[in-house]
C-alpha cells in the first residue's frame, strides 16, 4: 500500500504536480493517523526535489544574495509550519484538512496565473511590501501541509523578485527543496514520522516519477492539471461528507 501511494505520488508529480495530495489520503487509508499521514509524506516526497533541482541550477537566480534575502522568510515559515504541526491535536488538524486540500487544488488549477492574481490583489508597491510575508506564509504552509506548494512558489517568487516565469520556476525547486529540508528537521525528531511507510513511499516515488515523465509527453497539460484538480476536489469533498 506504501509503495502504491508513492508510485501514484511520483507520477503525479511529475505530471501536473500536488503529489501530497493523493499521498496524504492513501496513507490514511492505509491505516495511519492523520498528523503521521501528513509527516511522513513530507519526508517520504523531499527526494524527489534533488534531481530537479540539480538539472535547473543553471536557471537559477543570478544574485545569490537576493536569493538568500527572499529565502531567509520562507525558511522561518517552514520551521514555524512544522512546529505547528508537531503541536497540533488531531482534532484541529482534521478540521483544517478540507481547507488544506481545496487551497492546494486552487493552486493546482490556477497555475502559473496565481501570479497575475497576486499582482492584482496587491497592485503596484504594495506587492514588494507583502512579499516577506507572502514567503513567510508560504513557508509555513510547506512545512504544515505542502499540498500545491510548487504552483504558490512559483506565483509569490515571480512576483517578489520581478523574474520570469521560467527562473520563477527554477528558484521554486531550490525554495521547495530548503523550506522541506527545514520542516523534516522538527518533523523527523518529532515521533510522528513512519519510517517504514517513508522509506516505502520514497522508493514509489521515485518508480512513479518515471512514468509520470512519460505521461507528460503523451497527454497534455491542461488535461493533466485538470484530472488531478478534480481528483483532488472528490478526495476534498469525501473529508467533508464524511
Amino acid at each position: 500500500m506504501f509503495l502504491g501511494a508513492g508510485i501514484v505520488g511520483g507520477i503525479v508529480n511529475a505530471a501536473a504536480g500536488g503529489a501530497k495530495l493523493f499521498v496524504f489520503p492513501l496513507l490514511l487509508a492505509a491505516g495511519l493517523p492523520p498528523l503521521t499521514a501528513n509527516a511522513t509524506g513530507t519526508v517520504a516526497l523531499w527526494p524527489a526535489q534533488l534531481p530537479a533541482a540539480w538539472v535547473l541550477r543553471k536557471d537559477l537566480n543570478e544574485d545569490p544574495r537576493a536569493l538568500i534575502v527572499q529565502l531567509l522568510p520562507a525558511l522561518a515559515g517552514a520551521f514555524c509550519g512544522a512546529l505547528a504541526l508537531i503541536f497540533s491535536s488531531e482534532a484541529a488538524f482534521l478540521t483544517a484538512i478540507p481547507a488544506l486540500l481545496l487551497l492546494a487544488v486552487a493552486a493546482i488549477i490556477l497555475g502559473n496565473r496565481t501570479a497575475s492574481l497576486l499582482q492584482r490583489i496587491f497592485p503596484g508597491n504594495r506587492l514588494k511590501y507583502a512579499s516577506q510575508a507572502l514567503l513567510f506564509g508560504t513557508g509555513f504552509y510547506g512545512g504544515y501541509f505542502g499540498a500545491g506548494l510548487g504552483f504558490m512558489l512559483i506565483a509569490v517568487l515571480s512576483v517578489a523578485g520581478g523574474v520570469g516565469l521560467h527562473r520563477a520556476n527554477a528558484n521554486k525547486i531550490v525554495f521547495a527543496f530548503f523550506i522541506n529540508t527545514t520542516a523534516i528537521v522538527p518533523l523527523g525528531l518529532s515521533g510522528l514520522i513512519d519510517w517504514v511507510a517513508a522509506a516505502s513511499v520514497m522508493t514509489g516515488g521515485l518508480a512513479g516519477g518515471y512514468l509520470g515523465a512519460w505521461f507528460t509527453r503523451k497527454v497534455p497539460e491542461w488535461l493533466l492539471r485538470g484530472t488531478v484538480a478534480g481528483l483532488g476536489l472528490v478526495l476534498t469533498a469525501s473529508f467533508l461528507l464524511r
